[in-house]
Order: structure tokens, then C-alpha cells, then sequence
């Protein structure tokens, strides 16, 4: 029987921001991380559709999955396409390459899906992608920079678990394919076991669901914002957070609280850095 089509789109809106004027820059860079809410159009003859089940995708993940290479690091800068940020690329790569970590670094076009579900053994895995939530199910997507298209991944945006969808930035008219987080290096031998993932977009720590998924594959630690972040600012934490780790020999725990301490949430969105780990820590 024929499937029906059921429209899977993410899509950027704006919100207004009550204070101080500030410079055109600053709100351009506003827009850019703007708030992003997801919107579900159902088409008319589905009925019954139930919450869709997380799948972790074909991989079991126990005991005898092997640890991945704690001297390994990779960035993941999918919002390079649109709106890279050198000096933030420059200081990462300072900072690991003083303590001796090898950096693998994915920008602009090359941050594809493939890309994202392929990626695994790497100790630090860090997202400067855009970020969405599922405000039905509460499932968090993260975006690519590959250019959405109708022929893409078919059976990933028309099946109920809904792997893939498409999203749309507010800041303009091109869209992109977006996958459910919990499927980040799925189709990775090397796996997640032991990984900590710095998700720098907006409301990362809001899918229990996803999180949930992502520690049962090995996943060690999760540091995310609690909701909206302007660009400029998560690249700032994120340079200190890993300043405080390998220059200050902190832990990740240590050093989210420290960053947040010291900087506060962030003063547009007021949201705040988390450390989440399995054990609610």
C-alpha cells in the first residue's frame, strides 16, 4: 500500500527582544541563532499517528563496543557556510593543540548527513551547527549545511521515526536536511563510547528523550544550552570552557560551572551551559 506523505519541516521564526538598543552587528548575529520552533503540518487522511520510537540506528552499543581515542578531537562547524567565525577556529585549535589532542575539523559544505552519521571515535566531539526541537515529540534535530532537496533521503523523512527533516533558517530562503541528534554516528564503527559531545546550538538539553538515547550508545558527558543562545556568546563559552579543561586542568563538570559562574547566562536568551552525564550529573 502506498505510503501518504507526512510534511517533516523545521523552521527558524523570529522573536522580538525587549532592552538596550544595540549594534546592527549584534543583531544580525541575533537573527542568525534566532529561535527555532518546529512546525509539524500533518496531511489530511494520516489518522493515528502515534509518538514515533527512537531507533540508535543498526549498531549495539554494551560492554565490548571499545572505548574511542581520548587524544582525538573534532569540530563540526556547519554554520561556517553562512557564518564562520575564524578567530573561534584559530583558538580551538590552539587550545587542543597545546595539550596534545589532533583535531579533525569538518566546515561549510563538507557537513553533510553522511558526514554526521558517520562520525565516531573521537573523545571531544564538538557541534557549531544550528539546532531545533520537536515541540510535539520533544526530539532534538541538528542541522547540516547540505541544501535540502525533495529527492533526498526519501525514506528517512516519510517514515513515522522521522530520521531526517527538513529546516529552514529565518535568515533566509534555502533549506536544509536536519537529523534527529540521537542518530549522530549511527553509521560509525568507532561509536561514541566515551565520547563528550559540546552541542553549541540552542536547546540541547531539551529531549530527554534524545539524551537518554545518546547515553545508552556510550556517549560519557552532553554540555548544552538550556534554551536560545546568540552565536557570539557560545563561541566565546565554548573557548573558555576548553581553556578551563586543557590549560586549567579542570574536568568538563568543573569547568561548565566555572564558565557559567564567572560569565553568567547568556544576556540576550538568558539561557545557561549545562553538563548532563548518565548518572543526572
Amino acid at each position: 500500500m502506498k505510503r501518504k506523505k507526512v510534511s517533516r519541516k523545521l523552521r527558524e521564526e523570529s522573536k522580538k527582544v525587549r532592552g538596550k538598543s544595540r549594534e546592527i552587528g549584534r543583531w544580525t548575529r541575533i537573527i542568525q541563532i534566532i529561535s527555532i520552533i518546529v512546525i509539524l503540518a500533518v496531511l489530511a487522511g494520516i489518522i493515528g499517528l502515534n509518538k514515533p520510537s527512537v531507533n540508535s540506528g543498526s549498531h549495539s552499543y554494551g560492554e565490548s563496543t571499545p572505548l574511542v581515542d581520548k587524544s582525538k578531537a573534532v569540530l563540526i562547524d556547519g554554520i561556517a557556510f553562512t557564518d564562520p567565525d575564524p578567530e573561534f577556529t584559530r583558538s580551538v585549535e590552539e587550545i587542543l593543540s597545546k595539550a596534545n589532542i589532533t583535531l579533525d575539523i569538518y566546515e561549510g559544505e563538507e557537513v553533510t548527513i553522511n558526514l554526521l552519521r558517520k562520525i565516531g571515535g573521537y573523545g571531544l566531539i564538538i557541534l557549531r551547527l544550528h539546532s531545533a526541537i520537536d515541540e510535539e515529540y520533544r526530539l532534538l534535530y541538528i542541522f547540516s549545511a547540505e541544501r535540502f532537496n525533495e529527492t533526498g533521503y526519501l525514506e528517512e523523512r516519510e517514515t513515522e521515526l522521522t530520521a531526517i527533516r527538513e529546516g529552514v533558517p529565518f535568515y533566509g530562503n534555502e533549506s536544509y536536511f536536519a537529523l534527529r541528534a540521537d542518530l549522530l554516528g549511527d553509521l560509525s564503527d568507532k561509536g561514541l563510547n566515551g565520547s563528550v559531545v559540546i552541542l553549541m546550538g540552542c536547546n540541547g538539553t531539551n529531549s530527554q528523550q534524545i539524551i537518554d538515547d545518546l547515553f545508552k550508545r556510550g556517549v560519557k558527558a552532553i554540555i548544552a544550552w538550556d534554551g536560545y543562545v546568540d552565536l557570539n556568546y557560545t563561541d566565546e563559552i565554548t573557548v573558555e570552557l576548553l581553556k578551563a579543561v586543557y590549560e586549567k586542568h579542570m574536568n568538563f563538570d568543573e569547568a561548565v560551572r566555572k564558565v557559567m559562574n564567572e560569565r553568567g547566562a547568556d544576556p540576550t536568551w538568558n539561557s545557561r551551559l549545562e553538563y548532563l552525564t548518565s548518572s543526572g550529573g
